[in-house]
C-alpha cells in the first residue's frame, strides 16, 4: 500500500483543486458525498473507524499517515462525528470553517456537550500537538448558537477567557481582493453583489495550535455573502496557509516534532 496524508471533507464545501499543489509530500484528497442527513453522516462508514472505511472506499491503497478533515458550513457536523468516534483521537488536523454550530443549554450558552467533539480536539491543539483552524462570520443564525459563539466558547474555555492574543505568530494573513454575488430570493434578499477588497478580520487569536479566525459582515444585514466568502476565499487560505505548511514542515514518521509555522 502507498503511504500518503489524508484530507476529508465532504462536497458541501470539499477541497479545492487549487490548493493540491501546496502539499508537498504525497497527498490524496477526498471529497466525500453528501449524505441524505447531516446527524448521520457516518451511516455509510460506520464505527469504531470511519476514517478506515473512508480512505478504502475512496482512496484504495492508501495507507493512511496524517488525516486532516476539513468542514464547511453544515459539513463540520460531519467533522463532529468523525472526531466522537474512535477515530477522532488519531486526527491530526481540523479545518471548521464558518459552521461550527450548537444549540443553547439553559442560560442561552453554547450547549457543552454538542461543543465536547470540538473541545477535546482543541485541548491537543493548544499544547500544539494537533491543528485546530475555526473561522467565522458574524452570520447571527435563528434559536442556535452562531459560530461566533461557538468560537468564543472554544477559546474562553481553553485559555481561561483570556482576551485575544497570538502565539506563536501567524503567517501573512492578507488575502486578494474578491467579490461575491448574491442571487435574490426569500431567504437571501435582494440580488446584489458584495466586494471585498480585503478580509473584514476580528483580532486574531491563537494558542498553539488552536488558531480563531473572525470576520466582521459586510454583507449587512443578512450577511449571506459573507458565508459564502468564507468558503470562497477562506476556506483555501486556511489549507494552504496553515495545513499544508504544517505537513510540509514537518516529517510524517517524525510524530514527536513540532511545528509552529502551520
Amino acid at each position: 500500500m502507498a503511504e500518503a496524508d489524508v484530507v476529508i471533507a465532504w462536497s458541501h464545501g470539499g477541497i479545492p483543486e487549487s490548493v493540491h499543489s501546496a502539499f508537498q509530500r504525497p497527498t490524496k484528497f477526498i471529497n466525500l458525498p453528501n449524505p441524505t442527513s447531516w446527524a448521520q453522516s457516518l451511516a455509510d462508514y460506520g464505527y469504531p473507524s470511519p476514517v478506515r472505511a473512508m480512505v478504502a472506499k475512496f482512496a484504495p491503497g492508501t495507507q493512511p499517515m496524517r488525516v486532516a478533515l476539513l468542514g464547511f458550513s453544515a459539513s463540520c457536523q460531519g467533522v463532529s462525528q468523525v472526531l466522537a468516534s474512535a477515530d477522532g483521537g488519531r486526527v491530526d488536523s481540523v479545518l471548521a470553517i464558518d459552521g461550527i454550530h450548537v444549540g443553547y443549554d439553559q442560560n442561552h450558552k453554547p450547549n457543552a456537550a454538542g461543543m465536547k467533539p470540538w473541545f477535546e480536539f482543541a485541548k491537543y491543539a493548544v499544547v500544539n500537538e494537533r491543528l485546530f483552524v475555526d473561522s467565522h462570520s458574524s452570520v447571527v443564525p435563528p434559536n442556535y448558537a452562531s459560530t461566533t459563539e461557538t468560537a468564543n466558547y472554544l477559546w474562553d474555555t481553553i485559555t481561561g477567557n483570556s482576551p485575544a492574543f497570538v502565539n506563536p505568530a501567524l503567517p501573512d494573513m492578507s488575502l486578494p481582493a474578491a467579490s461575491v454575488h448574491v442571487s435574490g430570493g426569500p431567504a437571501t434578499g435582494p440580488d446584489r453583489t458584495v466586494e471585498y477588497p480585503t478580509p473584514a478580520w476580528q483580532p486574531f487569536k491563537r494558542a498553539g495550535g488552536l488558531v480563531i479566525l473572525g470576520c466582521d459582515n459586510r454583507d449587512v444585514p443578512r450577511g449571506t455573502a459573507d458565508h459564502i466568502y468564507q468558503a470562497k476565499v477562506i476556506l483555501p487560505a486556511t489549507l494552504t496557509r496553515f495545513l499544508a505548511a504544517r505537513w510540509n514542515a514537518m516529517d510524517p514518521k517524525n510524530p514527536g516534532q513540532a511545528c509552529y509555522v502551520g
